[in-house]
């Protein structure tokens, strides 16, 4: 879970930096997690959390390390959306009980709710931010 979910952001980080250095721009955008702000009692996550809460760091590590390159490093921090790694929990009933009392929107992820906060972050519209963290999270995060 270390080489996947944090190793790996590092390694490739870095590796793209060297070209994004030499040509004075570069956007970096990092895949969190909400895990990389809370627990949760319900699901064993101390491992998952631990390397989501590591990418967190690393982005502002990196942002503040980048930024006088022109180089902006950010992430996003998704909840429960459906994807192959998480569906079966997603159909899990005992689970979208937890959804349904822990998520304020009361529900898991659609497509396309990620889009936005993607385009955002690798476009110049976010030239001036840089080291942040968004959750796109129907508002877990804000309890």
């Amino acid at each position: 879970m270390m080489a996947t979910n944090l190793n790996s952001h590092y390694y490739f980080s870095r590796e793209v930096s060297k070209g994004m250095i030499k040509r004075g721009y570069g956007k970096i955008l990092m895949t969190g997690s909400i895990h990389s702000e809370v627990a949760m009692s319900e699901l064993p996550l101390s491992a998952y959390a631990t390397t989501k809460g590591g990418i967190k760091m690393m982005t502002k590590a990196l942002a503040t390390e980048w930024a006088k390159y022109g180089i902006t490093v950010n992430a996003i921090g998704p909840a429960y959306f459906g994807s192959e790694m998480t569906q079966a929990v997603i159909n899990d009933a005992n689970f979208l009980n937890v959804v349904k009392m822990r998520c304020p929107m009361g529900r898991v992820g659609k497509e396309g709710e990620l889009d936005g906060a993607v385009l955002y972050f690798v476009s110049d519209a976010s030239s001036y931010t840089t080291g942040q963290l968004l959750c796109i999270d129907g508002g877990w995060t804000a309890i």
